[in-house]
């Protein structure tokens, strides 16, 4: 039997008589006011946000039509409870347990909670819902809600049962210098090299495939994203806040070398002229139209399964997290290399210097040395 809830692409005409994509929420094919307003509102910065919260909602739905009985604005919290219980455990009503091997990872399940959050609080906003809130101030007397999610001056009810389910899938944070040769070996193009360049330079992959060509200057060896973790470029006159940093030599080679073999043929067969650096090279219906993270996302991982290395365990952000421990460990070998606080954030687009935390390899040989040799030397001096 087919799902009542879908996901469905639709094509509107814009005012300047222009077309645009959106992902729409479907019932029996017919779509659904409400929850669309708030997957348009997703999906204004980013396409994808707004396919992705609709794909989740509509898991969630379909859920609520044939395990509960009820429509999404009749839902309460306990519903979510056991909509979160059903992705985990599976269905105990007709005892379909879900095997623990092909059970939701945490970061799965989070985007549920999240996306599911985001929509009742803003159906609270906008309608009116059977959920519950609850302000900082009410906190103290709700103690025994365990787990709740925190978004702004509100308290979710349902995240009860996450913790139960985090697992402790590990990743591969930091490439070494033989992982990285081997990884730009075996990309299939130019282009997917050049990505993996970018994020070895720093960037995040939201970062890189935001890049325009009239924000990169070759002879300089500079290169400025157009957005940062969603925040756009300051436009009609605005300072620009996004940071410009100065890239290696090899960087720029393979960056030069894809956008004259590879970008300029496929932009002259597709007629999309655009300024993106980074677009779709294969004919199809996205010729010639930006690269986007998923679709990168899974040539990074081909790539790693070429180049012999556990693909699950290879993630987007491993290429700036691999370029803060190089600068830090340049700066331990040789001190005159060292970068101070406010370069580091200038280059990696940080508020303070406490968001280099999560970078750091506490492992590392070189800096364990370096901090041996500085007391060593503290001591001799001492003496």
């Amino acid at each position: 039997m087919d799902k009542r809830f879908n996901v469905k692409r639709f094509l509107f005409e814009t005012r300047d008589g222009g077309t645009i994509l959106r992902y729409m929420l479907t019932d029996n094919l017919i779509p659904m006011l409400v929850p669309n307003q708030f997957i348009e509102m997703k999906s204004v910065n980013k396409l994808g946000s707004g396919r992705v919260c609709a794909a989740k909602l509509s898991v969630y739905f379909n859920y609520l039509h044939k395990h509960e009985c009820i429509e999404y604005s009749e839902a309460d919290n306990i519903h979510v409870q056991n909509f979160l219980t059903y992705l985990i455990y599976g269905d105990f009503k007709d005892l379909k347990i879900t095997r623990p091997e092909n059970s939701l990872c945490h970061s799965t399940l989070q985007g549920y909670v999240s996306a599911i959050t985001e929509f009742y609080k803003w159906l609270d906003h906008n309608y009116r819902t059977h959920m519950k809130f609850y302000t900082e101030e009410e906190r103290a007397t709700h103690t025994y809600l365990y787990g709740q999610i925190y978004s702004y001056d509100y308290k979710y009810i349902i995240k009860r049962i996450l913790p139960d389910a985090k697992g402790s899938r590990s990743y591969l944070k930091w490439y070494d210098e033989f992982t990285r040769k081997k990884l730009c070996t075996n990309f299939l193009s130019l282009r997917d090299e050049a990505v993996f360049r970018l994020t070895l330079e720093g960037f995040r992959i939201d970062e890189v495939l935001s890049m325009r060509l009239a924000n990169y200057d070759s002879t300089l060896h500079l290169i400025q994203p157009s957005r940062s973790k969603m925040r756009q470029s300051a436009i009609d006159g605005y300072e620009n806040q996004l940071r410009t940093v100065r890239i290696s030599e090899g960087t720029v080679h393979v960056l030069d070398n894809y956008i004259f073999e590879e970008r300029i043929p496929a932009e002259n067969r597709s007629g999309i002229i655009s300024d993106w650096i980074f677009i779709n090279l294969r004919k199809g219906r996205n010729y010639g139209m930006p690269l986007a993270y998923h679709n990168y996302l899974a040539i990074l991982k081909g790539c790693a399964k070429r180049a012999g290395i556990d693909e699950t365990k290879i993630r987007t952000h491993n290429g700036r997290s691999t370029k803060v421990m190089d600068m830090l460990e340049e700066g331990a070998i040789d001190p005159t290399k060292r970068k101070s606080d406010t370069q580091m954030i200038l280059h990696f687009g940080w508020r303070n210097i406490d968001s280099i935390r999560p970078y750091m390899n506490h492992n590392s040989e070189i800096m364990a040395n370096a901090a041996y040799s500085r007391h060593s030397k503290s001591e001799e001096d001492h003496d």
